[in-house]
């Protein structure tokens, strides 16, 4: 059996027997292997690696702490991954039976197990280890270096965490089941048992105040977890602006507002850990993290015009409090005039109508709660009433509640019309995933309701946009053109790029059909909700590691350091068109990137280059040949069957300095979305960053035309061919003074293979 279950008269207790690979860092224990030279007979003292979840049962989960009033008295904290002292029982062929001899272990709630109740478990050979001499029974022995030590704070509360369903298999951020996720899919297989895991449990804002004027003594140089080569803070609570405990937190969700803490204790745990040099690898350092939650940036980048943020205000509490007329007139009149600012800052003309509907909303709110939509056709009332909910009194669950938060201020923001929202998640600087959400209805209540998703483009364009694929494809690239800008704000307040974080925007059909216009609705947090993606968890986890371990990406000059090397899209050339009557909208152009971005994955990702002499024609290195250009000028005329993006192949493209495909230069051009390359089977191509994040070890792109002997693509002689049929184009050119030639009758297909490209594919 691969688990057996024991009764001890604290708790039923799963154990199952994994078999993990071990870290391959040196080490003063000596690692077991049954039937090996080292006869680990009964009594023979020795470490095993506890797993906290996986060693018990949910409902009782227990941590070695390093003296009993640790798990005594709150805040409790101990060590709930890492290696234990234990003595061998019996063995088998495959597995080792040890008691546990570390005399502490506790529950969040404050239960010790029992010394001496028998408590015994079944170990893979892999997880035990020779105890060395002088180290017998200690819970940190000295000669176990430890690679990475996590300090997690997380939920102690009576109350558990439970996730929505649409958070998918790795839970929601406050879960366990996030934080095992994390360790099971990122740090095990990378780094096997060379971490260790400590937990501090919180309850409310008292342990928060204990820990934060108290971190230095604490988690000091002293602190076990220290000892390792890399420690940080990992912070799985959620910080918010009502009393603990109160009605509306309770009736968050369906845990009863379970892992909800005070904010400002919050922070200021967050900052006084960070102050002890443990930084923080979850979700993002303290100054970061706080203007996310709150909301803040909404309205103060609501006048950076690039940015797309839709006009917004801030309404100072005290004018609530005083009159909540007065301060939904005034609300009103100060959104009309950033309105017809942002008007001027994009040459637009003013606005004569002032704003008529919007929403108002509260900072450190979560799973979309606390938004309220107003309409103000003909005069404030709707925001009064908006006002009124979100700072005296609201009903829930058939019952007026009072508002006891300490916000300063209510955001009030104007709305806007939109068919759907577009979620962009970011990973290491690269747009890894693109999911399509929209709220269907308004409900009675006035809060957003009748949540759904879709992943694939077409189906979202068919449900949403009328079937207007263009306009949805339009919109994508603004928004990832304006992530573009994002990236550079937020290296600005991190100075490095977040192992992720999400940009989820809205986006509505313009005047004309494959028009859109878009707008920056929410930055998520890493926590984010992955909706049930399937392939997103393991790169998110993957970047958080890497940032754990020293890595990641950070603040530089070098534009290999700068973010979002992934995909990238144009920025539309001409002004973006209107949207329909009455829907809130600007006809200002998405303004393009400050610079070019062009920045390959990391190494690790990409496949190693094909040898020049390889299966595909011979290549003359870059440095020894007179006939590889810096510029290369392509042109794709517009004509019958000619997309969209094939026709944005056009332009001039410069050489990616000693960047090579299958042994060949690689051009890029000035929007850094396409490329010309050449790839592994003998043809060259012009693609996108899908080819880019393949390594350009691929055979597929837009246009192409055949090898000749390692000549350069501008000398090549005969006509390019355009995908998805490899159509014969006489009209493409390639060359190096920019002549183009008029578009021509389109010919018939090529019956040579490889992939081509009439649109983009993810």
């Amino acid at each position: 059996s691969s688990s057996c279950l024991l009764t001890t008269p604290s708790c039923l207790f799963v154990c199952p027997t994994p078999a993990l690979e071990p870290s391959t860092r040196c080490s003063a224990f000596a690692t077991m292997s049954v039937g090996s030279d080292v006869n680990l007979k009964p009594g023979t003292d020795v470490h095993v690696f506890y797993r906290m979840s996986k060693r018990c049962t949910p409902q009782r989960k227990y941590f070695a702490v390093l003296d009993p009033r640790q798990g005594s008295y709150r805040p409790r904290t101990g060590l709930s991954d890492g290696w234990v002292p234990a003595k061998v029982i019996s063995t088998k062929s495959d597995s080792v039976e040890v008691e546990y001899t570390w005399p502490h272990f506790a529950t969040c709630r404050g239960h010790f197990a029992e010394r001496d109740s028998g408590w015994t478990d079944w170990y893979s050979p892999k997880e035990v280890r020779l105890s060395p001499a002088g180290q017998v029974g200690k819970l940190n022995p000295a000669g176990l270096d430890i690679k990475l030590a996590l300090l997690t704070f997380r939920w102690g509360g009576y109350n558990q965490v439970i996730a929505p369903e649409q958070w998918g298999d790795t839970g929601s951020s406050v879960s366990d089941v996030f934080i095992d996720s994390f360790i099971d899919r990122a740090i095990q297989p990378t780094l096997g048992n060379d971490f260790e895991v400590w937990t501090v449990y919180v309850e409310d804002k008292t342990d928060m105040e204990k820990l934060a004027s108290s971190a230095h003594l604490i988690f000091g140089p002293t602190h076990p977890s220290r000892r390792a080569e890399y420690v940080g803070g990992m912070y799985h609570l959620y910080p918010t602006s009502f009393e603990e405990g109160c009605i509306p937190s309770q009736e968050t969700g369906s845990d009863g507002g379970a892992a909800l803490v005070d904010q400002k204790s919050f922070f200021k745990l967050q900052q006084a850990v960070e102050r002890t040099g443990i930084p923080t690898r979850f979700p993002h350092p303290s100054g970061f993290y706080e203007l996310l939650a709150s909301k803040r940036w909404t309205y103060m980048m609501s006048l950076t015009p690039h940015l797309r943020v839709p006009p917004t205000i801030s309404v100072p509490r005290m004018l609530c409090e005083k009159s909540i007329k007065e301060a939904a007139s005034n609300a009103i009149a100060s959104l009309t005039r950033v309105k017809k600012q942002q008007a001027l800052l994009r040459g637009e003309p003013e606005p004569k109508e002032p704003v008529s509907k919007g929403v108002a909303k509260l900072g450190f709110s979560w799973e979309a709660l606390d938004v309220k939509f107003w309409d103000g056709q003909g005069g404030s009332k709707g925001l009064e009433t908006a006002l009124f909910n979100l700072t005296q009194n609201i009903e829930i669950s058939q019952e007026l509640t009072g508002q006891p938060h300490d916000l300063e201020a209510i955001i009030v923001q104007e709305y806007c019309k939109h068919d759907l929202e577009i979620r962009l998640y970011v990973v290491d600087g690269i747009v890894q995933a693109t999911i399509y959400t929209k709220f269907c209805k308004i409900k009675d209540n006035l809060e957003f309701g009748d949540f759904h998703e879709l992943f694939e483009q077409e189906k979202a364009a068919s449900a949403w946009c009328g079937g207007d694929l263009g306009a949805l494809q339009d919109g994508e690239r603004q928004c990832r053109a304006i992530v573009e800008h994002w990236m550079v704000w937020v290296q600005a307040q991190l100075c490095e790029v977040p192992p992720a974080i999400r940009f989820d925007f809205f986006m509505g059909r313009g005047e004309k059909p494959g028009s859109a216009v878009v707008w920056t609705l929410e930055i998520c947090e890493l926590g984010f909700s992955m909706l049930g993606e399937k392939e997103l968890p393991n790169k998110v986890f993957k970047a958080m590691l890497g940032k754990c371990l020293g890595g990641g990406k950070t603040g530089s000059s070098d534009p290999a350091c700068l973010p979002n090397s992934g995909p990238r899209v144009p920025p539309p050339t001409t002004p973006v068109p209107a949207p329909p009557a009455g829907a809130v909208s600007s006809t200002a152009e998405v303004v393009p990137p400050p610079a070019k971005v062009v920045t390959p994955p990391p190494p690790e990702s990409l496949p190693p280059p094909k040898p020049a002499d390889a299966d595909v024609g011979v290549i003359i290195p870059a440095e020894e040949s007179s006939d590889v250009p810096n510029i290369i000028h392509i042109s794709v005329p517009a004509g019958p069957g000619v997309t969209q993006d094939q026709a944005l192949c056009t332009g001039k493209y410069e050489r990616m300095g000693n960047e090579r495909a299958n042994g060949a230069p690689v051009w890029t051009n000035d929007r850094a979305d396409r490329f010309l390359y050449h790839g592994n089977d003998d043809n060259w191509y012009v693609g996108d960053e899908e080819e880019m994040d393949l390594g350009f070890d691929c055979d597929q792109g837009y246009i192409r035309h055949e090898s000749a002997g390692g000549m350069m693509p501008h000398l090549l002689e005969g006509d390019w061919e355009r995908g998805e049929e490899w159509i014969e184009d006489p009209a493409i050119t390639v060359n190096l003074d920019g002549t183009t030639k008029p578009a021509t009758a389109r010919n018939a297909p090529s019956t040579k293979g490889a992939k081509g490209k009439s649109k983009r594919r993810k």
